[in-house]
Formats: C-alpha cells, structure tokens, sequence
C-alpha cells in the first residue's frame, strides 16, 4: 500500500463510522450526557430540550457527535453500538406511607408502583432512561399516585379505576425515537395520576 492510500484509509474509516446508524445504546448515552450538562448549568433548558429531541431522533453517529461536540470532559465516553442495559426492575411501595422518585434517578425496564393508604410520586422529568421501553405497573388501593412525564416520551395506557380513578390519556405527543412509558394497572378506592408537566429550569427545580 502506498504512503497516499495508507494516509487516507483512517480517514475513509472515520467517514465510514459516521456515516453508520447508530444504536439505541448511543441514543440513550448521548440523553444522559446532555441531562448531566444541563445538571452542570452548561445547557439552559431551551437547548438542553431542543439537543435531547435531535438526539432520539438521530440515526448516524455524525448526528449524534455534532450534539455533544461543545461539551468536552464529560464523563460518559462515547461508546458505539453494543445492547442496552437496562437498570434493574424497580419496586417502590407505599404502605400507610409515601414514596418519591424526583430529580435525577435510573429509570429501570421494569418499574412496579403500589400505594396503600399512601401516596406516591414518579417523576420521570429528569430522570436518566436505560432503556428505549418502560414498563410502569401502577397499582392504588385507597391510596394515590403521580406519574409525571416529560414532553418527549411516548406513552401508552392501559389501567382500569374501580370506584377509582385511572388517567387513560394525556395531552401531547411524544418525540420520534423517544423511550415509550408504558402504563398499566388499576386502583381500587384510590387514583393513578399521569401527565405531561414542563421542566423547570435549575433555579426553579425546588418545586
């Protein structure tokens, strides 16, 4: 090979992997690198919302690396391809008590809700998603509990309130390529909440 072509073939590499799809995996690290620079005070909200948007919808590791390309030292490494891992199913119970998942948290594959006499609150808005599908399995008796989501995600809901009540929609579409929540459940003497709520920005978190 000569000099010219052993030169040029790293650089016809480099192109190549750009210009490759990328995988659900790089999705949701880049997601999770633009949640901590927002964290830090290097996003504001409008562009940390605008960035996380292209972000699931982005198909080639060019798209993707242009998005972080203003963010040195963060502290995930891109990494490409691979499968997705998943944090570990979830429980969170409230027995004549309460439970709250705020701020940021791994949102698990699997996530189980239960209230009795009790209440609860998932909040899904600034959480880090592991995994492109949730599945939320909320369960109310004499008790309550908030499911917020934020604008992006896709939602699906099946749950059922006897003398209760179970939300069965909510306002807005999601984003192409975001993590669909898939809710499903019942309550009993008790209610599933769920709905879009807007971010706050950093200053304005604390409620």
């Amino acid at each position: 090979m000569s000099n010219s072509a052993q030169r040029d073939a790293p650089d016809a590499r480099d192109a190549r992997d750009e210009s490759a799809r990328a995988a659900d995996t790089d999705r949701i690290q880049l997601a999770q690198l633009l949640a901590y620079a927002a964290e830090q005070g290097r996003l504001q909200l409008k562009d940390y919302e605008d960035r996380l948007a292209k972000a699931y919808a982005a198909t080639t590791y060019r798209e993707l690396d242009d998005l972080r390309a203003d963010l040195p030292g963060a502290p995930i490494s891109p990494r490409r391809g691979g499968n997705v891992n998943p944090a570990p199913s979830m429980l969170l119970l409230a027995l004549l008590s309460g439970f709250q998942r705020r701020g940021r948290w791994n949102v698990p594959k699997k996530l189980t809700t239960f209230t009795f006499w009790g209440s609860g609150v998932v909040d899904l808005r600034y959480a880090d998603f592991t995994s492109t599908e949730v599945d939320i399995h909320a369960i109310s008796i004499m008790g309550a509990q908030s499911i917020l989501l934020p604008p992006e995600v896709n939602v699906e809901i099946h749950g059922r309130g006897v003398m209760g009540g179970f939300d069965q929609s909510v306002v807005g579409h999601g984003t192409p390529g975001a993590p669909k929540v898939k809710i499903h459940g019942f309550s009993f003497w008790g209610g599933v909440g769920i709905k879009r709520k807007a971010r706050r920005a950093r200053r304005e978190q604390s409620s």
